[in-house]
């Protein structure tokens, strides 16, 4: 029996990672509609309340819009118009493909370092009612940041390799989409 190709074993590495993220979006978004729908009725029905549930919730959006933005950005989903890019000859294509994913890569670098420069400032500071560290939400924004450039990189080598001709759509066969 012949061993299965490397790519193929990362990109079925990926889709897993991919599973368990929208496995965790989902149950985010459920908690986070449980905790607030839970609230209103408290509030309105019993004159009580969660306390924590504007700090939780609010670090539950956060990470819920980095979490998606890395799942969407795995899929090839993210908002763009690539009209001029798609008019392009192929080998041109390709190079504006690739550059566009290095310039990705050096915001994500850009991202991953304020974040974590965030994450150890805040460490020691807690959130007023939930007493959770404030560095829970740079968290997010900094894994985000290591996901959406794995993707780039990935993009950039299939780029730089010829495994796709630079548009969305190609990249979108690549990956399963």
């Amino acid at each position: 029996m012949q061993a299965p190709h490397p790519v193929t074993v990362v990109v079925r590495a990926a889709d897993l990672v991919l599973a368990a993220l929208e496995a965790f979006l989902t149950l985010l978004l459920a908690a986070m509609i449980a905790l607030v729908f839970g609230n209103v009725v408290l509030r309105y029905g019993f004159s009580s309340g969660i306390i924590v549930t504007d700090e939780v919730s609010r670090m539950m959006f956060v990470w819920l819009a980095f979490a998606g933005a890395v799942a969407v950005s795995r899929r090839h989903q993210q908002l763009g118009v690539d009209f001029i890019i798609a008019a392009l000859p192929a080998p041109i294509r390709r190079i504006v493909f690739l550059l566009g994913n290095l310039a990705i890569l050096f915001c994500c670098g850009v991202l991953v370092s304020g974040a974590w420069g965030q994450m150890q400032l805040n460490w020691i500071n807690t959130a007023p009612v939930s007493g959770l560290p404030t560095a829970l939400t740079y968290a997010a924004p900094w894994l985000s940041g290591i996901g959406i450039g794995c993707v780039a990189f990935a993009n950039a080598v299939g780029a730089a390799l010829g495994w796709h001709d630079g548009t969305m759509a190609s990249a979108e066969e690549d990956h399963g989409s």
